[in-house]
């Protein structure tokens, strides 16, 4: 990830068929709600996760709709 000096190689699992999967971070219910709950402030959720907030608000909406079309 570009300008997060201590993002190397693979943290998470791959996003291929994201939208049948059925939890959050393995946290939650895989629902549009609780991921971009996830994407928007992953810590809130995990706050052990190495996952960063670096995206906004229309972003995260994107970025859930994209995920949600991988089945």
């Amino acid at each position: 990830m570009s300008g997060v000096p201590v993002a190397h190689g693979s943290v998470g699992p791959p996003l291929a068929n994201y939208g049948e999967r059925q939890t959050v971070a393995g946290r939650l219910p895989n629902t549009p709600e609780n991921l971009l709950a996830w994407i928007r402030s992953p810590q809130t959720i995990d706050p052990a996760t190495s996952c960063p907030t670096c995206v906004t608000a229309l972003d995260a909406a994107d970025i859930a709709a994209y995920l949600f079309s991988l089945e």
